[in-house]
């Protein structure tokens, strides 16, 4: 998507130099000393660090790109948060499942997706309670299999293979 954006806005260019140490890149004295932030400096402000009037198409392209830039820091915080809450509904599947006849199959993979994703998360924010919560719902599901594992062997052991 960028590369179709920066295609058709950007106009071909006459030869490139490498400035001289003398040559400022910040025209005047608009902004001293520092360069602004791109996801917040505005149309205006952006013409007069460059120097250059933008065309409607560049100023378009422009806000473009400033979206795109605080979204993807945003998704990335989100991911964190995602995963933990992913994990702590995978574990509560996997625990409620496994007291339902003939589904308690499904258990089985969401508590070890409930583990590894609470894991994971953890280790990511080892504040995040869901992904606390994740890895506790996990490890009673494990402990429950467990359990009903040695009560079948148990049951079976237990029942004579004469009936008389």
């Amino acid at each position: 998507m960028l590369l179709l954006v920066a295609v058709f806005f950007i106009r071909p260019a006459g030869a490139a130099s490498i400035p001289s140490k003398e040559v400022s890149l910040l025209p005047g004295n608009e902004f001293p000393g520092k360069i602004p932030d791109l996801r917040t400096i505005k149309v205006r402000d952006f013409e007069k660090l460059t120097g250059k009037k933008l065309s409607l198409k560049e100023k378009v392209a422009f806000k473009i790109f400033q979206w795109k830039i605080r979204k993807g820091l945003h998704t990335r915080e989100e991911n964190k948060k995602d995963k933990g809450k992913a994990a702590m509904i995978l574990g509560i599947i996997g625990i409620a499942s496994l007291f339902i006849p003939y589904v308690s199959l499904i258990s089985i993979p969401c508590t070890v997706l409930a583990l590894v994703f609470g894991y994971q998360a953890k280790k990511a924010n080892p504040n995040d309670s869901k992904a606390k919560t994740a890895i506790i719902l996990g490890w009673v599901t494990v402990g429950l299999y467990a359990l009903a594992i040695l009560l079948i062997i148990a049951i079976l052991a237990s029942w004579g293979w004469g009936w008389g």
